[in-house]
């Protein structure tokens, strides 16, 4: 089967023929028909997590496809379902691909494979970030930064759905676009300082990071909750300024990737995909960069 291939770090990425993996007890072995491509995934090629990984590996942890077989311990799913989900190892940028049951779910109805596959990590991000972590309220005001971005998007949605105040920051190219998502308010992040424009909030979530982690400790309310999905934080972060702090790595679980898909089917989330392109161009879809004002997802098609 074909696979995007990493051989050395920080080398171009080779698509090759590899052996077709067979599912563990606890897998499903999907036929990939796409593969949403995120940032880690040239981080991972630049070999920024070479303490962690080893060569050679296959990329990716988005898809949307078919099940062809399951483990034995697997009763969620079967051969011939539409699913899509999150490998929480580097995978799925391959024809077919052997992931963790708990990171398969059935696709939502509504989307096609290239839409779906362009789902599950920054879905699945801003709801553990928002609903797990933050437990956003009905009526409570949120700070998003990096309003505009693959994760961004989908919190804007998730919290006015919510019944949130939604406040955005965001690059000027992107503004019309966060209002478009549903935001209450967007900071113009180039030309506004938004500790300047922005009252007390009880939320906010920091997909951006740098110099903006102290800042927002500043503009929230006693007991207010700052969450990133950017970085982990210090123990002890956010102690001396009376709110809670938390970091979040995303993983996949079956029940939200169910709860995103059926948001989604209600018309409740809409999915934004910037370019598609062929597995033998995976190179070039890991460096995209969506044009200014059209953000969106790329998205590998595979089969």
């Amino acid at each position: 089967m074909k696979a995007v291939r990493v051989n050395e770090w920080a080398k171009p990425v080779n698509v090759e023929e590899i052996p077709q993996p067979s599912p563990a007890n606890d897998e499903v072995l999907v036929r990939v028909h796409a593969a949403g491509v995120d940032p880690m995934e040239a981080g991972v090629a630049a070999g920024y997590l070479q303490s962690m990984l080893s060569v050679p590996l296959t990329l990716g942890r988005n898809f949307a496809g078919e099940v062809v077989a399951v483990g034995e311990d697997v009763k969620h799913v079967k051969p011939g379902d539409a699913v899509y989900g999150m490998s929480p190892i580097q995978a799925t940028f391959a024809e077919y691909a052997a992931v963790k049951a708990h990171g398969v779910a059935h696709k939502p109805k509504s989307l096609d494979d290239v839409q779906a596959a362009a789902v599950p990590v920054v879905g699945l991000s801003a709801w553990q970030a928002l609903v797990d972590l933050a437990k956003l309220q009905k009526g409570e005001r949120i700070l998003i930064h990096g309003a505009g971005g693959g994760i961004g998007t989908f919190a804007v949605q998730l919290a006015k759905d919510i019944g949130a105040y939604v406040i955005g920051n965001e690059k000027a190219d992107n503004i019309a676009f966060v209002r478009q998502l549903g935001a209450d308010e967007v900071i113009d992040a180039e030309s506004q300082r938004f500790e300047d424009v922005v009252d007390k909030v009880d939320v906010v979530l920091d997909l951006v990071r740098g110099e903006y982690v102290e800042r927002s400790y500043n503009i929230l309310k006693p007991r207010g909750r700052y969450v990133t999905t950017a970085n982990m934080l210090p123990e002890g972060a956010g102690k001396e300024q009376g709110i809670v702090a938390m970091g979040h790595f995303t993983q996949p679980t079956v029940e939200e990737l169910t709860k995103l898909a059926e948001a989604i089917d209600a018309g409740k989330l809409k999915v934004f995909v910037s370019r598609t392109f062929p597995i033998e161009e995976a190179q070039t879809a890991l460096y995209y960069q969506p044009e200014a004002g059209s953000p969106g997802k790329v998205v590998i098609q595979i089969q």
